[in-house]
């Protein structure tokens, strides 16, 4: 077995340069000097970065505490936000338009991050196999997710295809500040997790949740989504506690109820009305924390829209309805054998079990 240590940036090239010569290696990539590097600029330009380190955990890369009895923290200065529709590729490398105001020392920072941390080491990769996997599903799924998870994968993936791969890259990444949305470097690095907490906005930026000293890996909560939404925004699986309903279209005593199947991020009912028709921005359906609040929201709802005697089996019908779509679409990905529809697979499977024990 030979042991090679690489201090080199371009890891990728590395890798293939050797492995095409010797069949057992191990590479040990040494990143402290460059993540001391990113460390020291961060904090010359701003930033606070309070006993943080970046190493892989049980779901990959992350961020943890250095010393484990120390609060750590990531605060990233508006300043060094960087606005998402103002980055452009280069040489398949994130690079910030021209004519945008970021001074030099701005600049050289975000190359030095997105080419090291962010998008040239891994997140690029990462994108591409989930949208290539995407890609590969037949046209009856795609019909489906289309119609009830609200995501036309067919537009998602028109034009050129590396430009498709940076725009999916950094939706995932972006963050709302300021009505705008944002990439912010190093609190990006920060991964996701159901209940923890959410990273802090405040008007000079944005940083990571002030958590006590921990020896397990730092995470945030990036917002309230169901599994479905956040497979197909994030590329990932994740135990989501609150289930939304897909569009739905139901006659309650002469009144159309239409709901078009959102999720919702807060706790304020979207509620539209002409005529005969009510329109419903989402309902949830299952909620791990509250198993009541479907049939609280449902009832809430024909309260505010002034409806009385609900039929008791509505709400029954609507978990049934929900669960026969989750099922199509369950048969479809079955037949697609990549890793990205198998993950889609078993995040329906914990949507129907959710859904399930609501009634």
């Amino acid at each position: 077995m030979r042991v090679i240590v690489c201090r080199s940036s371009n890891f990728a090239q590395f890798c293939n340069f050797f492995c095409g010569a010797y069949h057992y290696i191990e590479v040990i990539y040494l990143m402290d000097e460059n993540w001391d590097f990113l460390l020291s600029e961060f904090r010359r330009l701003g930033g606070t970065a309070d006993n943080v380190c970046q190493k892989e955990g049980e779901n990959g890369r992350g961020i943890f505490s250095v010393n484990t009895s120390l609060k750590a923290r990531i605060f990233t200065p508006s300043k060094l936000m960087v606005k998402k529709d103002d980055i452009y590729l280069e040489d398949n490398k994130l690079r910030l338009k021209k004519d945008k105001e970021y001074n030099q020392e701005v600049r050289d920072f975000f190359y030095f991050y997105q080419d090291n941390f962010s998008w040239g080491s891994g997140g690029k990769e990462t994108t591409e196999l989930f949208e290539k996997g995407l890609s590969l599903f037949n046209s009856n799924l795609k019909e489906l997710i289309k119609k009830y998870a609200l995501v036309d994968l067919e537009k998602r993936h028109k034009g050129k295809w590396d430009n498709i791969i940076k725009n999916q890259f950094l939706n995932a990444r972006a963050f709302k500040f300021r009505n705008s949305s944002f990439v912010v470097p190093l609190v990006e690095l920060v991964n996701h997790k159901v209940r923890s907490l959410p990273y802090i906005i405040s008007k000079d930026g944005v940083s990571s949740p002030n958590y006590p000293p921990s020896n397990a890996e730092i995470r945030h909560s990036y917002s309230i989504m169901s599994p479905l939404n956040r497979f197909f925004s994030y590329g990932f699986y994740s135990e989501e506690t609150i289930i939304f309903s897909v569009p739905f279209s139901i006659i309650i005593q002469d009144i159309n109820i239409v709901c078009k199947g959102k999720s919702l991020n807060n706790d304020s009912m979207k509620i539209e009305r002409s005529d005969n028709k009510i329109i419903l921005e989402g309902l949830p359906i299952a909620d791990v924390n509250y198993p009541r609040l479907p049939y609280d929201y449902f009832d809430e709802i024909f309260r505010k829209i002034g409806i009385c005697n609900i039929p008791n089996d509505i709400l029954l019908k609507i978990f049934q309805y929900n669960i026969s779509i989750r099922k199509k679409i369950l048969d479809e990905s079955q037949l697609i054998e990549n890793e990205v529809s198998k993950t889609l697979t078993k995040l329906i499977l914990y949507e129907i079990n959710l859904i399930s024990s609501q009634h």
